[in-house]
């Protein structure tokens, strides 16, 4: 018989689990230091629980794997995590959330750090549970992983009591879950979809992120090729197509392309695809584009997708990957029918200002690599990210989008590394986001990660400021104190630059992209340029404010 820390920590090791982001506490050393003598799971410290979980979120994007997160702190340690696993939630992305307990032995004394952490992750989970007994852990660890991977993925939650790591019993060691395959979409849906497509004289696609978690971008292409249709996507959908190919026409939605609009507007029958329909892909549900005479048709792993929003003409609750194996081996090829090219929206700035945003991002583009992966915070600088930037791999453009959480991109970006080791990993963040979790450079430094972190510096809000003149004519809550980034960076002991003007852009991108270790680079944005679609949506959002129709 062995204690429990160990059996723990080899149940952690046999279910597969390579890498554990992390803030450590006291209720559960024993397990640590296990799991650090196996040496078989990297321990990843984080300096914040948050920046923990957008790491093991940024882990799972790109690898398609389950993120692991522990918090080994019960109660401040969990609801330090809960942003970060609520984001999850929103963006379907796999994790599995560990959550140290108290010694439940000792609930009615009113002891230190409690916190019922089950009941706290219920509303953000796919399942949220307390181990019973020191047996039922590692079936519970694999159960889980298979869990959160299913269906439309998302967190599963286990809270861990202390006291089981001193308790003893049999390891009986476990094999981990072979991965739920998809099987065959039923005959008769594929036949009446293949029907409408062949029907059909102007067929567009809408591909959201579901097709890249089905690992399905491959088909998607071959699909859309055969047909002939434009494919518009949608935030999260971002590089299902690479953004360079000929059919590609940007993304829908508020801050999308004309192009894309153009396209699903004039279709007679678009094909929706691992896309939710959300409201910033939609126009916030108003647009006529999808209210009119074209057949709609969607597949969506996740059944509750299907007539939520429009009322469809064929809804499929199926894995999107295996549906659009079905359409490629059976469609005809057929000429394209829509030739337009999204175009970039141009510069707006005043270069006495500041560099634009727009001529930042064409820059950086001529400097990535082709397998490279940029994640972006939150903020006006994100607008110009999903317009400006050549993505040319699924999952070449991390975003939280349905959550839109501050202070994503940095620690994201560290776990996006740390899965893939050879790849160049670029932070795009505003100075409002980043200083939300930029203490997590200190891991890029402390891992040796070749991490290039880009601030965007207006000293605001900068997508709140914008709103607010335009809304009541002056700005009184979101200017911020300047922050030399540079020194910042110099106290972690990483080189970085400051990018002033247009002249510093291209040595100052080469240099940073070149590098092998962490950078940073501190852009001096021009506060004032305003990414042309936002004023669109600010008139809506004032009416909705004020109460208009």
């Amino acid at each position: 018989m062995i204690k429990g820390n160990q059996i723990i920590a080899e149940a952690i090791r046999d279910v597969g689990i390579e890498t554990v982001f992390t803030v450590a506490g006291g209720h559960f050393l024993p397990t640590y230091n296990e799991i650090g003598i196996l040496g078989e799971t990297t321990i990843v410290t984080a300096r914040h629980e948050q920046g923990a979980g957008y790491m093991a979120s940024g882990y799972a994007l790109v690898t398609g794997r389950v993120g692991v997160v522990f918090s080994g702190a019960p109660g401040p340690g969990a609801t330090n995590l809960v942003t970060s696993v609520a984001n999850a939630q929103a963006d379907s992305i796999p994790l599995l959330v560990l959550t140290a307990q108290v010694d439940k032995r000792y609930l009615h004394r009113n002891i230190l750090q409690y916190c019922d952490n089950v009941v706290l992750f219920e509303p953000f989970c796919k399942r949220s549970i307390q181990a019973a007994s020191l047996d039922e852990i590692p079936n519970l660890l694999a159960t889980s992983i298979q869990l959160a991977l299913s269906g439309r993925p998302g967190p599963v939650h286990i809270a861990l009591p202390q006291n089981l790591q001193a308790e003893r019993s049999i390891y009986k060691k476990i094999i981990p879950f072979d991965q739920l395959k998809p099987g065959e979409p039923a005959e008769s849906d594929i036949n009446k979809l293949l029907e409408k497509l062949s029907s059909c004289q102007r067929p567009a696609i809408l591909s959201g992120h579901g097709v890249m978690r089905a690992g399905a971008s491959k088909v998607l292409q071959e699909v859309a090729e055969k047909l002939g249709a434009p494919v518009a996507t949608s935030r999260s959908g971002i590089g299902s197509l690479p953004t360079s190919h000929p059919q590609s026409v940007g993304m829908l939605g508020f801050y999308g392309t004309e192009t894309a609009r153009e396209s699903i507007s004039e279709a007679d029958l678009i094909l929706v695809l691992g896309c939710a329909l959300g409201e910033q892909t939609t126009f916030g549900w108003r647009s006529e584009i999808f209210e009119k005479d074209a057949l709609i048709l969607q597949v969506d792993v996740d059944a509750s997708q299907l007539n939520r929003v429009y009322k469809l003409d064929q809804g499929i609750a199926f894995d999107v990957g295996a549906v659009l194996n079905k359409l490629s081996a059976n469609l005809e090829k057929r000429n394209s029918w829509f030739h337009r090219r999204p175009k970039k929206i141009q510069p707006q700035n005043d270069p006495v200002r500041g560099i634009s945003a727009a001529t930042f991002i064409q820059v950086l583009n001529s400097y990535l690599p082709d397998d490279a992966i940029v994640s972006a915070d939150i903020g006006n600088h994100r607008l110009w990210v999903c317009d400006q930037l050549n993505v040319t791999r699924p999952e070449g453009l991390l975003q939280s989008c349905e959550f839109d959480a501050m202070g994503f991109s940095l620690p994201a970006a560290i776990g996006a590394s740390i899965a893939l080791p050879g790849t160049k990993i670029i932070s795009i963040s505003g100075d409002g986001g980043f200083v939300h979790t930029f203490g997590e450079l200190s891991v890029a430094k402390e891992k040796g990660l070749p991490v290039v972190g880009i601030v965007f510096v207006d000293g605001a809000l900068g997508i709140l400021r914008h709103q607010a003149e335009e809304m009541y004519g002056k700005d009184h809550f979101t200017r911020l104190a300047k922050i030399d980034f540079a020194k910042f960076a110099d106290a972690l002991d990483i080189e970085s630059r400051k990018v002033k003007n247009d002249k510093d852009l291209d040595q100052s991108i080469a240099w940073a992209i070149n590098s092998s270790n962490p950078v940073l680079l501190s852009v001096a944005i021009d506060p004032n340029e305003v990414f042309p679609p936002l004023r669109t949506k600010i008139e809506q959002r004032r009416r909705d404010l004020m109460g208009e129709a």
